[in-house]
C-alpha cells in the first residue's frame, strides 16, 4: 500500500495528494479493460487528512456531493428524492418506472439486511457506539452486502464506504477510516473525500467529540481512458501554479439533528483552476 500525506506547506495539501496519485496511476498504472471502460489502475492507495480535503485544482461540486450524502443518510431508495443537480448522477441505475435503486447506499446505511430479516440502522448504531463505547473496536459499518450481489434485483454495487470504522482518541477527538473498493479518481474521489469529511464533522457533533483525521484507502484506483487527458491537464496546472490554502468546511448543525447539506458551510474563497466537466463513465 502506498501512502500519501498532505504535509506540503507551500501549496494546497489536498491537491498535492490528489495530483501525486493521478501522476502515479498514469505513469505506473497497469492498463486494464473493465466492464465499462479501458482504464489505468493502481491498487491500494491511502491518504490521511487533518483538514478539509477539498480538491481545488479542478472544480469539485462540494454542495452537490454533500446533498448526495444527505440522500445516502436519509434512508430513501428513490432517485426522485434527490436534488435535480444530483439526480442525473443516479438516473442510469434507477428503475425507469419507480425511480428506485435496489440496495443503494441509503438502504445499506439505514436498513441493512440483518438477522431474521430485521433491518439495521447502521448510522444510529455507529453514533451510539462512538458516544457510549468510545474505545471499543466495533464502531464499524459497511455499505457492502454480499447477499445483494447474488440477488435477482441486480442492485448498485456500492463502492465508497465499503467499510467505515471510527476511532476515539484519549483527547476526545474522533478519527474516521474509510475503505473504498472502487475509486474513480477524476470524477468520484474528490466528491467522496469531501463527503466523508462532512460525515466526520457530523458524527463528531452527534457523539460529543472533536473532529480528528480522515484516513482514506482506495482499493481499485483507476483513471478511465476518457479521463486521462483532463488528469494530465490537472497535473500540469498544479506543477506550474501555487494554490492558496483551500477553504474549510464547517458544520453548523446541532446534536440530535439529521444530516442536512444545508448545515454545512465553506469558510474561505473557493476558486478552482479548472472548471470544465468530464464525462461520467457508467
Amino acid at each position: 500500500m502506498k501512502e500519501y500525506y498532505p504535509q506540503q506547506p507551500d501549496n494546497s495539501p489536498t491537491d498535492t495528494v490528489f495530483t501525486d496519485m493521478l501522476s502515479d496511476i498514469i505513469l505506473y498504472g497497469e492498463d486494464i479493460t473493465t466492464r465499462n471502460s479501458d482504464a489505468k489502475r493502481l491498487t491500494t492507495l491511502a491518504a490521511v487528512f487533518y483538514s478539509t480535503p477539498l480538491v481545488s485544482i479542478r472544480r469539485t461540486a462540494w454542495r452537490s456531493a454533500i446533498a448526495e450524502f444527505e440522500w445516502f443518510l436519509s434512508g430513501s431508495p428513490y432517485v426522485s428524492d434527490l436534488p435535480d443537480k444530483v439526480k442525473k448522477w443516479w438516473l442510469p441505475w434507477a428503475d425507469k418506472v419507480t425511480s428506485r435503486i435496489w440496495g443503494n447506499y441509503s438502504e445499506q446505511f439505514r436498513a441493512f439486511y440483518g438477522r431474521e430479516g430485521k433491518p439495521v440502522d447502521q448510522i444510529a448504531y455507529l453514533i451510539n457506539a462512538i458516544a457510549n463505547h468510545p474505545y471499543g473496536r466495533r464502531s464499524v459499518i459497511t455499505t457492502w452486502n454480499t447477499a445483494d450481489m447474488v440477488s435477482d434485483q441486480n442492485p448498485i454495487t456500492s463502492c465508497h464506504g465499503t467499510v467505515i470504522q471510527a476511532f476515539v482518541k484519549t483527547n476526545n477527538t474522533l478519527d474516521l477510516t474509510m475503505y473504498q473498493r472502487s475509486a474513480d479518481m477524476v470524477l468520484g474521489v474528490p466528491h467522496n473525500w469531501i463527503q466523508y469529511w462532512a460525515f466526520l464533522l457530523y458524527l463528531s457533533k452527534q457523539a460529543d467529540k472533536e473532529p480528528g483525521s480522515l484516513t482514506w484507502i482506495g482499493g481499485d484506483c483507476h483513471v478511465y481512458a476518457n479521463h486521462v487527458d483532463i488528469a494530465k491537464q490537472m497535473i500540469d496546472r498544479f506543477n506550474n501554479v501555487v494554490i492558496a490554502n483551500t477553504p474549510q468546511l464547517v458544520y453548523v448543525g446541532q446534536k440530535g439533528d439529521e444530516f442536512k447539506a444545508s448545515d454545512f458551510v465553506l469558510v474561505g474563497e473557493y476558486d478552482p483552476l479548472i472548471k470544465e466537466s468530464a464525462p461520467m463513465t457508467v
